[in-house]
Parts: C-alpha cells; sequence; structure tokens
C-alpha cells in the first residue's frame, strides 16, 4: 500500500508536468477522493471539502475541478454511476488507460482492476460483431464485495 504523501506527491507531479497547478483546492478534492473507501458524486465531494471549513466550494467548482483531475488520469469517473473514485495506479510509472472497476451494490467499495490487453480486445470484437462500436473500453461490473456477499448469506 502506498501511503497518502507518496500519492499527493506523485499527482503534484503529474499535475506540474501537465502544466497545471496543484492548488489548494484541486488537492482538497483529490484528497476526498483518496481518503473515500467509496465513489462520490460531485455534490458528495463539495459536502466533505466543506464539512468543517469557513470556505464554501460550490459543486460546479468541483465539477472543474474532477474535469481536471481526470484529464491528468489522477481520478475516474465512473459511467454508470455518475461518480468519482481515485485511479489506484497514480503512483505507477505505467500508462493505465483501460481502467476495469467492480463497484459492490451493498457497501458501495469500489475496486480498480486490471483486464489483459487480449481480453479487452475479445470484449471490443464481441461488440463490433453484435454491431455496437464501443467508444469506451472502461467496463464496471455492478456486485457485491466479499464481505457484503458473506452478510446476505
Amino acid at each position: 500500500m502506498v501511503d497518502y504523501e507518496t500519492v499527493m506527491s506523485t499527482a503534484e507531479q503529474k499535475c506540474i508536468q501537465g502544466g497545471i497547478r496543484f492548488t489548494k483546492r484541486r488537492k482538497q478534492v483529490l484528497s476526498v477522493l483518496i481518503e473515500a473507501d467509496v465513489a462520490l458524486s460531485a455534490y458528495e465531494i463539495a459536502e466533505r471539502c466543506n464539512a468543517g471549513s469557513d470556505s464554501n466550494m460550490p459543486a460546479m467548482s468541483v465539477y472543474r475541478i474532477l474535469d481536471l483531475l481526470q484529464d491528468q488520469n489522477l481520478i475516474h469517473r465512473l459511467e454508470i454511476a455518475n461518480k468519482y473514485v481515485s485511479c489506484s495506479h497514480m503512483t505507477c510509472s505505467h500508462e493505465h488507460d483501460q481502467s476495469q472497476f467492480l463497484i459492490c451494490g451493498g457497501c458501495r467499495h469500489v475496486e480498480e482492476i486490471y483486464l489483459s490487453p487480449d481480453a479487452v480486445d475479445a470484449l471490443q470484437t464481441a461488440a463490433s460483431s453484435a454491431g455496437f462500436s464501443a467508444i469506451s473500453p472502461q467496463l464496471e461490473i455492478k456486485g457485491w464485495c466479499a464481505e457484503c456477499h458473506q452478510s446476505k448469506e
């Protein structure tokens, strides 16, 4: 497990390399996502940022920050839920351009996993043979984590 300081330092370096300042508010939004064990909406992020703070961060500012962080590959947007998670691979030295996610329907925990390029190609080939043109290789699977699955039995 990579420590928080290393993750934030890596995020700052990626922003600098992308020609973007890593402002206090950007750090705050990313920090909220790193510390959350679940995917969060922009409004949930704004609430957490504003809790115990004298300054108010509007949801529209959070949306702009989320777009910027996503462009820097520091976070991911889960299309199925319209929520956001921090990238679990942001400290890796190689690119992760095909993120796959397991989303628990019970506790809402999100696990980012890796599928081989062959598996992604097979999915895209199957979609193509069905006459479907995929615009994103991101795969989101909703199910039950081990803990929630066990508590259901």
